[in-house]
């Protein structure tokens, strides 16, 4: 065979096999990096999940007791019936939706009763 012949088969083997090599690291850093971000997602989801099942800094009287002072400023003397979450127990909320609620709430213009 051929000398000339010979080499061009030898660097064509040698570099198919550095291709193939490099190929493979690329898939091995993709999935490691794929593994990590996967991993990420589901701290970041648990860490929502906790968020949303934390029990309020505010107790029922504290409530109860803030929302008497802002009706007795707005209305007059008024009876708290009930009090209760503005977000869902077990549904999701976006910031994005929370700030919009408040937007529209402190956007309206409150009139005092006339007694």
């Amino acid at each position: 065979m051929n000398p000339e012949l010979l080499f061009a088969f030898n660097m064509t083997l040698v570099g198919l096999a550095i291709v193939f090599a490099v190929l493979a690291v690329l898939a091995i850093v993709i999935s490691l990096v794929r593994r990590s971000d996967e991993g990420w997602k589901r701290k970041e989801e648990q860490a929502e999940v906790d968020a949303l099942e934390k029990r309020p800094n505010i107790d029922a009287t504290t409530a109860v007791l803030i929302a008497a002072a802002v009706a007795t400023m707005v209305a007059g003397r008024t009876h708290v019936r009930s009090v209760r979450r503005l977000l869902p127990q077990g549904g999701k909320s976006s910031p994005w939706s929370s700030q919009g609620r408040a937007e529209l709430m402190g956007s309206h213009s409150i009139t005092r009763k006339a007694r």
